[in-house]
């Protein structure tokens, strides 16, 4: 690609670039046609979440003072009744969408992930002093608290934005960049989708504050875990080419049937396929187990054997007498 490179008119994030790589034609109804779309209580909750982990080191809880003298877990759970209540129960709509069962099921595990974010912290306050890597909970504070919650990083020149949820900074000056999630998609390694989020926001954090975070992360806040990707020049020269060739693929686009359909088990859940009444008509690929099985052999049936006295006594070994 040459120097004189410009991007498309579409300003794009890591949310849009990773639905233009699952499917061009959701990309075209979702933020071309800006098609209305069915949302669901994930989405709401997810939103939740963020903004009262953003406030709580933000705005509450800026120093180690307020948190030891405050009462974090009581604020937190304030924030998520008065939440819930405003962002939730007040859509009625989503009874349409969601079974009374499935909402209070979301209630609970809400209140069960801010409940356990809040304890987290002060078990890594404890155990970096109980463990001697401070001298006080108060050093400890300064590496388990965010440097910045929520940090908006964005470039004109590459017409890329993004949010990064926290960014912290380790004992050794370094800078790790964290999304949170809230889903429970989970495993011991890092989706692609996930993947490609992170290395944008190193991207982009690197052109803005012109130094490179050592890792990025995703922390599932369901299971007090997270996975990273340590960051260098490659890592940011492969989100480049990413963040550029989505820009150079949609300046291609003219027509609605430019862009591409990809037929995947996710149309179940799109909102613009048509068993959604949605206009997409991309047939659904029928499930097939991965890799190559090959069917069991068919044995006989084994039949009841019966051994007389004279087949254990050949085949058994007799104890002596004496051990008798």
């Amino acid at each position: 690609m040459s120097d004189d490179w410009e991007p498309s008119s579409m300003r794009l994030s890591p949310s849009k670039i990773n639905t233009f790589r699952k499917c061009q034609r959701e990309f075209y109804y979702k933020y071309i046609a800006k098609l209305p779309e069915q949302k669901t209580i994930h989405l709401f909750r997810g939103s939740l979440v963020h903004a009262i982990l953003e406030d709580l080191f933000k705005i509450q809880f800026k120093t180690f003072k307020a948190w030891e003298t405050g009462s974090p877990q009581e604020w937190i759970l304030e924030q998520f009744e008065s939440g819930w209540a405003d962002k939730i129960d007040s859509q009625k709509w989503l009874w349409d969408v969601h079974s009374a069962e499935e909402i209070a099921a979301m209630r609970v595990e809400t209140h069960d992930i801010l409940v356990n974010f809040v304890r987290a912290v002060d078990k890594k306050l404890n155990e970096m002093v109980q463990w001697k890597i401070y001298k006080s909970k108060w050093q400890a504070w300064n590496s388990v608290a965010p440097k910045y919650a929520e940090k908006w990083v964005k470039s004109q020149k590459y017409n890329v934005i993004g949010i990064v949820d926290v960014v912290c900074n380790d004992f050794d000056g370094g800078t790790t960049l964290l999304d949170y999630k809230t889903s429970k998609r989970y495993g011991p390694y890092l989706p692609d989708d996930y993947y490609v989020q992170l290395i944008i926001y190193a991207f982009l954090y690197t052109l803005e504050m012109g130094d490179m975070p050592n890792f990025v992360g995703v922390s599932y806040l369901r299971f007090d875990d997270t996975f990273y990707v340590k960051v260098n020049q490659g890592v940011l020269d492969e989100a480049k080419d990413i963040i550029k060739g989505v820009h150079d693929l949609i300046k291609q686009k003219e027509d609605e049937e430019d862009w591409e359909q990809t037929p995947q088990n996710l149309c179940k859940w799109c909102s613009f396929h048509s068993s959604k009444d949605g206009p997409c008509d991309a047939e659904i690929p029928k499930w097939k187990p991965k890799g190559n099985f090959k069917p069991r052999k068919k044995y006989a049936k084994a039949e009841n054997a019966v051994l007389s006295d004279d087949d254990i006594e050949k085949y058994m070994k007799q104890p002596e007498e004496e051990e008798q």
